[in-house]
Parts: structure tokens; C-alpha cells; sequence
């Protein structure tokens, strides 16, 4: 499944589907307040509608229009063990058709491929152990890789960046005025996934930062790491700016630059790749109608200072949106463009609702 759609659609009306918010109570025989909580997303996809050869395909796909299913569910249960120290225990499916390939192919509907974990909150912050977002891959995803532009500015390129992992540490902060910060550590676990071992010396520290004021925020977020997913001596290093902004009449804007480096990377005698990125979009809202714009490109990465040709990228998307009692559908019209490869536009109708 393609890791673009990762993050569900229901994020761009978050606001209006959060399903933190949604979340239903369960009757158990327990004085723990216990959650579950999900989406359901259904979409037909078209990952190639213009070229008539797979190999000059910028998406490599020619399989006409195909089911894709995002659906998701959840379970959380919470309650004080001390005063200020609330205890929160989660388990999360992930997406029923996506795949981990970096963990030998893990099914992502199983119980506990997403955001899994024991945490402890309260005015201080927050601290999950267990399997979670890291600090930067969490505004690399949103709000800069949606409407589908994932497949620049999140999975394409060179990716230097952890996403979800396992064996990881994660604190953020209260709010402190318009000033927020979250920092995490981790391991890459082994192949099959869940973090029940991992790999020598193979470690990562993650942090971002944001700043409201008015109606801008701004944000940054690093992470660097050694043997970046467990091959010895390959080091890590990705950095993030960016800021959104909520203009009069319903428009907004988003916008990030990213750099990613991996020092003595695989695959290329030891040499030192770096590429660079960015995603500008733009959005409106009137009433339960959105429409989002967005543009991402991978520069030309470069070899020990070098360009590799044709290892640039881009997306444009556009995605038409509603939110209806809760419901939310949406048609997005997509062109990818991979080095001189031709251009494939991807089309993509679909509906989902959070509970």
C-alpha cells in the first residue's frame, strides 16, 4: 500500500473528526476508563491513468483502479495513579493494507503496528514508552505531506528519518505560552518488528520544536542517528523548518523546507548522499466544503558534493473534500514525476469517518 496515506484523511479536517474527541467508552468491570476508537476509510485508487509503459511509469504501476483500505481501530485505557500522574495504556491497529517492508513485510492491520504504548501525563507533559511517532517524522507527516504528497516529502528521496518505531522514549511538553517541544530516543528494532530485539549500536535522538503566535506557527525538528536502520556505519542526520499560517475568509497556508544526509550510506561505496526538499501548500475552507493545493519536490541528491541525475522528484495534488455529519468525502488528482520518467496522474476517490 502506498505510505503516502499513512496519515488518513480525517487529519485535514481536524478539527471537525478528531477521534481523540470521538473516542466511544466501553463497559469492562474495571474503575480504568477504557476507549475504543478507529476509522473507517474505504478509497478506489488509480496509481497510473496516463502511461501505456510500466517502464517509463514515474509510479512503476499500471494496475488500473484497485480497493484501498485504510481502516484502523484502537483501544486506550487511562486513570490517575497519583495526583497530577495519569497512567495511559494504548494498542492501535494499523491501516488493513499497508505493509511494513522495513520489518520483513509485518501486516499493518495487526494490533499494535501503530501508535502502541504505556505513558504517564500531567501538567508537566507527557512521557510514552513504547512504539510511537518520532518528533520530527510527526511534522514531516503533517502537515506538510498531505493532500498526497507523500511520496516526495515523506517516503521518497533518500529517507534519512525514522517514521513509527518501536523501542523508543518520547516526552513532550505542555504548552509554555505559544512555545511546545517534544524529544525522543530510540532504537530500529529487528526485522520481524515489535521491538523485541534490536540492532547493535543502531540508536537515534529526535526532537522538534513549536511557536504560536497570533495566527502563525512555526516550527523545526532534527533527528540524527548512528547505523541508521542496522547497517553499521551508516550515520543519519534530517533537519526541518517550517511554518503554517491561517489567513482571512477560510484560506491557509503551510510550508517546510527539509534536508536529509546519510553519511557512508549503503549502496554507494560508503559515501556521504544528501538531499533536499520542500512542500508549499494551500488550502480554503467554506463551511463543511475544503479544497487543498499542494506542490513537493525532491531536489537532485548529491554524491560527496555531486548531483545523481534524474534523482529528482515532484508532486502536485489538488483534493476537493466534505465534511458531512461526521463523514468525510473526498476526490484527490495527483501528477508524479520521477527524474525524466513520464508523469503519472493518480486519481483517488474515497470516504471515511472517525468513531
Amino acid at each position: 500500500m502506498d505510505k503516502m496515506f499513512k496519515r488518513t484523511l480525517l487529519g485535514a479536517a481536524v478539527a471537525l473528526a478528531s477521534t481523540g474527541v470521538m473516542a466511544k467508552q466501553v463497559g469492562v468491570n474495571s474503575d480504568f476508563t477504557v476507549e475504543v476508537y478507529g476509522v473507517a476509510a474505504i478509497s478506489l485508487v488509480n496509481y497510473n491513468t496516463t502511461s501505456n509503459d510500466v517502464a517509463d511509469s514515474s509510479t512503476g504501476q499500471d494496475q488500473g483502479y484497485v480497493v484501498e483500505n485504510e481502516s484502523r481501530i484502537g483501544f486506550r485505557a487511562h486513570k490517575d495513579m497519583f495526583e497530577n500522574f495519569k497512567i495511559t495504556m494504548q494498542i492501535e491497529s494499523g491501516y488493513v493494507d499497508s505493509t511494513d517492508w522495513g520489518h520483513g513485510g509485518v501486516s499493518g492491520g495487526v494490533l499494535g503496528f501503530r501508535d502502541t504504548f504505556l505513558g504517564a501525563s500531567g501538567d508537566w507533559g507527557n512521557v510514552r514508552v513504547g512504539r510511537v511517532l518520532t518528533p520530527l517524522y510527526e511534522i514531516v507527516d503533517w502537515p506538510f505531506s498531505n493532500p498526497g504528497l507523500g511520496s516526495v516529502f515523506d517516503w521518497g528521496g533518500i529517507g534519512a528519518h525514522y517514521d513509527r518505531q518501536s523501542n523508543q522514549v518520547r516526552y513532550d511538553s505542555p504548552k509554555l505560552g505559544g512555545f511546545s517541544f517534544a524529544t525522543s530516543i530510540g532504537r530500529d528494532d529487528n526485522d520481524n518488528g515489535g521491538g523485541l530485539a534490536t540492532a547493535d549500536d543502531s540508536y537515534f535522538v529526535s526532537a522538534n520544536a513549536k511557536y504560536s503566535f497570533e495566527k502563525v506557527t512555526l516550527m523545526g525538528a532534527i533527528e540524527t542517528g548512528n547505523d541508521f536502520r542496522k547497517v553499521e556505519n551508516q550515520d543519519n542526520t534530517t533537519y526541518l523548518v517550517g511554518a503554517e499560517v491561517s489567513l482571512p475568509a477560510g484560506f491557509g497556508l503551510a510550508a517546510a523546507y527539509k534536508m536529509e544526509e546519510l553519511d557512508n550510506a549503503a549502496g554507494v561505496n560508503g559515501a556521504d548522499v544528501e538531499q533536499a526538499s520542500y512542500s508549499i501548500i494551500g488550502q480554503y475552507w467554506n463551511g463543511p466544503l475544503g479544497i487543498k493545493l499542494g506542490y513537493a519536490a525532491n531536489e537532485d541528491a548529491e554524491l560527496n558534493g555531486d548531483k545523481i541525475n534524474n534523482s529528482d522528484s515532484n508532486t502536485v495534488s489538488l483534493q476537493v473534500m466534505g465534511v458531512i455529519d461526521g463523514f468525510v468525502p473526498y476526490v484527490r488528482v495527483a501528477g508524479r514525476t520521477v527524474g525524466d520518467l513520464d508523469t503519472d496522474i493518480v486519481t483517488r476517490f474515497g470516504l471515511e469517518y472517525g468513531f
